[in-house]
């Protein structure tokens, strides 16, 4: 009975522990440094197209 509930105290820790850090890091979401994750699923429509050079 003590192993199921170190388990549970063990998982409800590690749990908290994700909520917490999943929320500080959308709550610093606007800052300079982003992951390149979050940079790769940004649209393109920023860049400027350019023209293909025709011959």
């Amino acid at each position: 009975m003590n192993v199921l509930l170190l388990t549970v105290f063990l998982s409800m820790l590690l749990a908290s522990l994700f909520l917490l850090f999943f929320l500080r890091e959308r709550r610093n979401q606007n800052t300079f440094f982003n992951s390149p994750e979050q940079d790769a699923l940004r649209p393109f429509d920023v860049e400027t197209p350019k023209n293909a050079l025709r011959r």
